[in-house]
């Protein structure tokens, strides 16, 4: 066992998405600030490589910081009072655990809203993939938009991700499957830049063109963003302020000070060509 561990252990969900990679950098920044080194893992959307690599980094390090996919903390998984940060989901835990992230609900009903301003009223919403199966709050976010604006909510304009091929292949054929069925679709919402992407190239595929025949809009507002053509609108999910708050709840927490359990990041819409 080491001594005077000054490192912390992170895990994402993969490295194969811009923004978790973005927070890594951002916290591994703000971490050397203070003169701590990080360990990153992958879970690759699995759960159970979460919890293994849960187990493996606590002996390691001095804390983690973990975007979790689980549903639960299991007791036991961790020991008593070890400290750990969750960072844009919060898996339900018999301890308390401080968490940092957007009010996701709030974001995707702030997206679906929008939209409905715009005249939508058929939109499918592509939320990600989650490792263990529980409803998004953007999915909740979504619905409650729908719903509070006098729209019927269609289950089936809801398609989550199964994780069997990339992020691109996958929303691409999901994109494609629906459209060839559903001629009313008239925008889509999708769990990042890069599944942006895929959308448009599918859709471009099939004849159609955003914004005029289907809007799109994206979460995270990477650089990716402006480079498509059109440029795509973005909910900014700020992830250098959700880096800076974990790494400041970590070291708060290592010096036994008291910390907010909910800490929210703000997110903003920003609008660009995809949804004029």
């Amino acid at each position: 066992m080491m001594e005077n561990k000054k490192v912390i252990g992170m895990i994402i969900p993969t490295t194969d998405n811009s923004f978790f990679s973005a927070l890594a950098h951002y916290i591994e920044s703000h971490l050397a600030g203070y003169g701590y080194r990080m360990l990153l893992c992958d879970s690759n959307n699995n759960s159970e490589n979460e919890r293994e690599y849960l187990k493996l980094l606590a002996p390691l390090c001095s804390g983690i910081i973990d975007v979790s996919g689980l549903s639960e903390l299991g007791d036991g998984l961790l020991p008593d009072g070890y400290p750990i940060v969750f960072v844009d989901r919060k898996p339900f835990s018999s301890r308390l655990i401080p968490w940092v992230g957007n009010d996701d609900e709030s974001a995707m009903y702030e997206a679906t809203s929008y939209l409905l301003e715009k005249g939508c009223r058929n939109i499918l919403l592509l939320p990600g993939l989650l490792a263990e199966k529980r409803e998004s709050p953007r999915v909740s976010g979504y619905k409650k938009a729908l719903s509070d604006g006098n729209n019927q909510v269609n289950e089936s304009l809801i398609i989550y991700r199964e994780g069997k091929k990339s992020s691109q292949e996958e929303t691409r054929d999901i994109v494609m499957d629906v459209l060839s069925q559903n001629k009313k679709i008239d925008a889509i919402i999708t769990s990042s830049d890069r599944s942006a992407f895929s959308v448009m190239k599918a859709i471009g595929l099939l004849g159609y063109y955003a914004p005029e025949d289907i809007k799109l809009i994206s979460f995270d507002n990477t650089p990716y963003s402006t480079l498509a053509s059109p440029s795509i609108t973005a909910i900014d999910r700020n992830p250098e302020r959700i880096a800076d708050k974990a790494v400041e709840t970590m070291l708060k927490l290592l010096s036994k000070e008291e910390v907010s359990s909910d800490n929210i990041i703000q997110v903003s819409l920003v609008e660009r060509d995809s949804t004029r």
